[in-house]
């Protein structure tokens, strides 16, 4: 049994990769420490019942897991205050003074200070740091340097591609600055795309141990429709597209994908398609854009059905009722969206459905390596458009080739992500 530390400047609803990790060790009877900040929103409540299935991985055994949250808010408003105007200060001087770390860690988020002032307390030494996000990057590299221990990172975005709202090249050159310092350091370091991989990798000037951990989930989540359910659903006319996220709302790509729709109204008439979008409709968005495509899909063979967000678990089990998967991402400034592999594509993999995936860098490097999963297409509305026309057309073939894509997808899975995850636990423990 060894002991492991797991930073993350979020909580548990708000960090899946982490909490995959730590079922992982505690399944492996490592002893586990999390520290993880309470943030006083929707999430608190999902993570208290994340809270408890991980303890429950044990019997409750509260030796095997001790969980410490940092309260992103305190009750104690002028310690709130304090950090609030560190942080604010620290982002104001570290564009002139750029090579400080403490400096630049607090600018980039105060949570960094506070993980790293709240661990080295513990004298539970652990054998292991795991850091999670960002702003646990500079704490773990301070605790593994006072401990003497090693820490393994997990890049789960390109920050130094992600848009911010302020300040937007000194935060780039900022979180280059700490990457570039910290990540040479890590005894290890783990990827969530093949891309974000490539360009961390580039920008610090390689490393001696990376790997690739795709955002995979459990095996068991995904069934297959029993066989008559299978025979029935190949005689259907329609086409049955899902898409799905936490909102269905403005700049996810349904604008495009309604506009798309409008052409194939005009253009085929022949065509049946059934599109369901799963997840909470902003109602902005039901009046700006939803209700006028479905006015203009009145009398048409086209329809759009909307469900109310489902758990994960009783999402996944319900996509197998579907024949194609929308993955709709797009180009922009935003480098981190053109090369991460999104939960979504993963888990339509894992469904068996066949990807419709928008041409940005990570999904056509995906379709590429497995082009029996899925289509590209370009991201204008008239060649999603011409996709859909032609995925109708072999929507025969489509259908029968499920349980094979099904096959396919289980290598894709978190059963098969984690062994690369407790190989390289194997190697420094």
């Amino acid at each position: 049994m060894k002991h492991l530390l797991f930073l993350t400047t979020n909580n548990l609803a708000t960090n899946p990769r982490l909490v995959k990790e730590v079922q992982l060790a505690l399944q492996l009877k490592h002893r586990v420490t999390i520290i993880m900040f309470k943030l006083n929103n929707w999430s608190d409540a999902k993570s208290i019942q994340l809270k408890n299935q991980l303890y429950g991985i044990n019997n409750n055994d509260e030796d095997y897991l001790t969980i410490e949250e940092i309260e992103a808010i305190p009750l104690n408003k002028l310690k709130w205050i304090y950090w609030g105007v560190l942080e604010k200060l620290a982002k104001k001087v570290s564009g002139l003074i750029t090579t400080n770390f403490k400096l630049n860690a607090l600018a980039n988020n105060r949570r960094s200070l506070q993980i790293y002032n709240a661990a080295k307390k513990n004298k539970d030494i652990p054998a292991l740091i795991c850091a999670h996000n960002m702003g646990a990057l500079y704490p773990a590299q301070k605790l593994s340097k006072l401990w003497n221990v090693p820490f393994i990172f997990d890049v789960e975005d390109y920050h130094p591609g992600e848009i911010v709202s302020t300040g937007g090249d000194v935060a780039k050159n900022r979180t280059e600055f700490l990457m570039k310092s910290f990540l040479p350091k890590a005894k290890s370091i783990t990827f969530a795309s093949p891309l974000i991989g490539e360009y961390t990798l580039n920008l610090i000037g390689g490393h001696t141990s990376h790997t690739i951990v795709l955002n995979g989930f459990n095996d068991n989540e995904f069934k297959l429709l029993p066989q008559t359910e299978i025979d029935s659903n190949k005689k259907e006319t329609a086409l049955k597209l899902v898409w799905f996220s936490q909102k269905i709302s403005f700049g996810r790509g349904l604008e495009q994908l309604f506009k798309a729709l409008e052409v194939i109204s005009k253009s085929s008439a022949d065509i049946e398609i059934h599109l369901t979008l799963i997840g909470e409709l902003d109602a902005n968005f039901k009046t700006e854009e939803l209700s006028k495509i479905c006015k203009k899909l009145e009398d048409t063979n086209l329809s759009i059905t909307i469900k109310e967000p489902l758990g994960q678990q009783e999402l996944h089990a319900q996509l197998n009722q579907f024949d194609i998967g929308l993955a709709l991402e797009f180009n922009s400034r935003d480098l981190n969206r053109q090369i991460c592999l999104t939960n979504k594509i993963i888990t339509y993999a894992q469904a068996g459905l066949f990807i419709l995936a928008t041409n940005t860098q990570a999904q056509e490097q995906f379709i590429s390596a497995y082009p029996e999963l899925g289509v590209l297409s370009g991201q204008s509305e008239i060649e999603i458009s011409k996709t859909i026309i032609q995925l109708y057309q072999n929507k025969d073939q489509i259908k029968a080739n499920k349980t094979v894509r099904f096959q396919k997808g289980k290598t894709l899975s978190w059963d098969a992500e984690q062994i690369k995850i407790q190989e390289l636990w194997n190697q420094i423990l």
